[in-house]
């Protein structure tokens, strides 16, 4: 079945491999690089602008006074890219529920080797790119934290804030839809007893665990945002 055309995994016109590689480029071309400081602002903070050394405390406190003028633009940016982060977590949502017809298609093989093997490298990359969006928004958890040491009563920093929780609610929405597919996925292999490859079963699982711990970064913005939404209200 590796020399056969693929078409009934949905793809048409593309063998077993040729799906492997269209995705692995289609998802990263998405997803990009892991993130870094450089990548995802370019708008900072001047304590992202510096070496931190034992003036930071006394640095903080100044702060407190006169807030960062480029604060506003940080805050506004970081909305954009945690809706940035919602995108990304739509597009491994499609390719996860296209995995759903690729699994029913192999189990109806009498040799359903090479499409599974084809579904088991599809489900380490979207398990890379979930972890990857995990990380982005841990990053952008820890840029807010930032921005909050700087906080002061300020109607126009509250808006830009729950502009924020408001991007973050989205990604939850996002990552519900996710998971619940994913869950399923894993539900199904579990019920196929028959077939003894563990590595298989093993890149089912990683890949809901990945989605899972999510949940962990999307926690942390939230709460970060939402400390800033209290300490910037008048």
């Amino acid at each position: 079945m590796g020399g056969r055309n693929n078409s009934d995994l949905g793809i048409p016109g593309y063998s077993c491999y040729t799906t492997r590689v269209t995705l692995l480029v289609a998802l990263f071309t998405l997803l990009g690089t892991p993130a870094s400081a450089a990548e995802l602002s370019q708008a900072r903070l001047w304590q992202e602008r510096y070496m931190w050394d034992g003036l930071m405390q006394a640095r903080d406190r100044a702060a407190r006074v006169s807030a960062d003028p480029q604060l506003l633009e940080v805050v506004k940016q970081i909305a954009f890219q945690v809706a940035q982060q919602t995108a990304n977590l739509g597009q491994i949502h499609a390719f996860t529920q296209g995995q759903v017809d690729n699994l029913e298609y192999a189990f109806s093989q009498k040799d359903p080797e090479p499409s599974l093997a084809v579904i088991q490298n599809n489900f380490n990359t979207l398990s890379k790119g979930s972890e990857q969006i995990r990380n982005n928004l841990f990053f952008l958890a820890t840029r807010i934290r930032l921005c909050s040491t700087q906080a002061l009563p300020d109607p126009k920093l509250t808006e830009k804030s729950k502009l924020v929780i408001a991007q973050v609610q989205q990604v939850q929405l996002r990552l519900n839809g996710l998971y619940s597919d994913t869950a399923a996925i894993n539900q199904k292999i579990r019920q196929e007893t028959w077939m003894a490859d563990d590595f298989f079963r093993f890149s089912g699982q990683h890949l809901l665990k990945s989605v899972v711990t999510v949940q962990d970064s999307v926690f942390a913005i939230y709460n970060a945002s939402y400390e800033l939404f209290v300490l910037s209200k008048e």
